[in-house]
């Protein structure tokens, strides 16, 4: 099963990728998103995707997966990764070393908190915040995925986690076949970041 496991659809600010062509590009290449859009827990009935949302807490990003009710922006962080545990869903920290997104390292008693910490994303410019943030799982024995990030067709597919099969409603057997993952890893283009921030720009412009 491969699964890429942060995803931006159109109900994200600042993506453009339709749930339609999302579901062809994931069909074609046998690839599971996590649907992870900025504050809003996407409806999805078009195909097998792991539902996800990308809360911006007071202290910067993190992802809750197999998530079921809405977490508020702003919220402050360590109550979220409470009310992520309170649902039953798997808290996913984001590009943790990352300063220019909103990037979070968490305190000495949050660690334990913390499920999964993403060791690479696509978007992420210098080299050194993915390493730094698989040193830190390392560290701590957490286990370690990786995300396209994608916020735009063209870059989903080239990142991903190869891992034995699981349940898509079972947050648990998620966990166990992780530790077993093989990781697809590809930089994504680095026009997109900008590109990025002009279409936030035109949405909130043309809202």
């Amino acid at each position: 099963m491969k699964i890429d496991l942060h995803v931006h659809t159109s109900n994200s600010i600042d993506s453009l990728i339709r749930p339609e062509d999302l579901a062809a590009k994931s069909e074609k290449l046998g690839i599971i998103p996590a649907i992870t859009d900025h504050n809003s827990i996407a409806s999805n009935n078009l195909f097998p995707s792991i539902a996800g949302e990308e809360i911006k807490t007071d202290r910067g990003d993190l992802i809750a997966l197999f998530v079921t009710d809405l977490i508020p922006k702003d919220t402050l962080f360590e109550d979220a990764l409470d009310i992520i545990r309170e649902q039953g869903a798997i808290s996913y920290l984001p590009h943790m070393y990352d300063s220019t997104r909103h990037g979070t390292v968490p305190k000495e008693n949050e660690i334990a908190k913390i499920d999964v910490i993403e060791i690479f994303n696509s978007r992420t410019l210098l080299d050194r915040y993915n390493q730094a943030a698989l040193e830190f799982a390392e560290k701590h024995g957490k286990p370690g995925a990786v995300g396209s990030d994608s916020h735009f067709l063209l870059e989903f597919g080239s990142t991903y986690n190869e891992v034995p099969d699981f349940d898509l409603d079972d947050p648990k057997q998620f966990l166990k076949s992780l530790k077993k993952a093989k990781f697809v890893k590809k930089k994504a283009p680095f026009y997109v970041r900008g590109t990025t921030t002009v279409v936030k720009f035109l949405k909130r412009a043309f809202k």
